[in-house]
């Protein structure tokens, strides 16, 4: 860090020689702002948190010492378009001898929607919020997430009050150089009627995906690695109904490479292993499990829909087709 220092202010002395008055601030601005973009200070420092106070510098991991600080949870993250992470800890000001603690992650990923997409993976649907704060956040007992621009935040504050967690991300939201949530185009794609709040998810990567669901699981579908890049196979799903009749939606954009013969194949034989009285339709595959809930498939060109665990067969054959419509960019979808 300090030979990067260094090297930036060697920069601006030599500009500034040849420059005068406002030619010379605009240069140094110029840097600085580089610089920031580089090293942002959020991710170098963050203070002044009413009640809290830092306990040392941050450690700070990017891709290589990532699987050092994440015991077996790297891979989901780089998948997701990873540039670095930042953990700070804070003890109460009052009481430093206090067994409370906060762990403050800040992860800085590629894009603001690698951000929501590592921020969804934790999204089970109907999470609670922090009144105030506007980017999408959920706050549950000891933990909290918040999802800005490129800025994934993580909380661990096991011995805290919701309260104190609230207030703890509310400040830390301020300290953000970002401005809102980045939301995939793709989960437009998913109808609204009867979706469940907040649960929607950004699949991206073989983890991500082995972890929404056992049909989504095998190499066909293209889902890929960090280096299969724009190229891979993504998908988005959401869950719908009330509990307990809850089922899940997904829509997959299958990657230019993928052999759209072999995912049919692929999905046919997983129906077949973990189903009853599976058929085809012409394109529709379906099938029942042992509760007797439905599950759909259906590939059109380069899009495939998936219904899983609907208890109602026509509710979830029509919301498979208004999504596959959605996906195709049919007028009126």
């Amino acid at each position: 860090m300090r030979r990067s220092s260094y090297a930036a202010a060697a920069v601006l002395t030599l500009l500034a020689a040849a420059c005068t008055g406002q030619e010379a601030v605009l240069v140094g601005n110029g840097i600085n702002a580089a610089g920031a973009a580089v090293n942002p200070p959020v991710m170098r420092a963050v203070d002044g948190i009413e009640g809290w106070k830092r306990t040392g510098p941050p450690d700070r991991y990017t891709q290589d010492g990532l699987y050092g600080y994440i015991d077996g949870g790297a891979e989901i993250v780089l998948s997701y378009g990873f540039r670095e992470l930042a953990v700070f800890r804070f003890k109460p000001s009052a009481d430093p001898a206090s067994s409370k603690e906060i762990v403050l992650e800040i992860y800085r990923m590629k894009s603001g929607t690698s951000a929501f997409g590592l921020y969804s993976t934790k999204l089970e649907g109907e999470e609670k919020g922090w009144l105030g704060i506007k980017p999408d956040n959920w706050i549950s007992p000891g933990q909290a997430n918040l999802v800005k621009d490129n800025y994934l935040v993580n909380i661990l504050a096991p011995e805290c009050t919701d309260q104190e967690i609230g207030l703890f991300m509310a400040a830390v939201d301020l300290k953000l150089p970002a401005y809102r949530t980045v939301r995939p185009e793709g989960l437009d794609r998913l109808p609204r009627e009867g979706q469940v709040p907040s649960s929607g998810r950004y699949i991206k990567g073989p983890v991500a995906a082995r972890g929404e669901s056992p049909f989504l699981e095998g190499d066909f579908w293209g889902f890929g690695g960090p280096e299969a890049g724009k190229s891979a196979t993504e998908a988005f799903s959401a869950k719908y109904g009330t509990a307990p009749a809850v089922s899940k939606l997904i829509v997959v954009e299958l990657g230019k490479a993928v052999d759209a013969g072999a995912v049919d194949a692929g999905v046919t034989a997983l129906f077949n292993e973990y189903l009853r009285g599976v058929k085809r339709e012409g394109a529709l595959l379906e099938g029942q499990n042992e509760a007797g809930r439905w599950f759909l498939f259906k590939r059109e060109a380069a899009a495939a829909a998936l219904v899983l665990g609907d208890p109602d067969r026509a509710a979830a054959g029509t919301r498979l087709e208004k999504a596959l419509a959605r996906a195709l960019g049919q007028p009126g979808a």
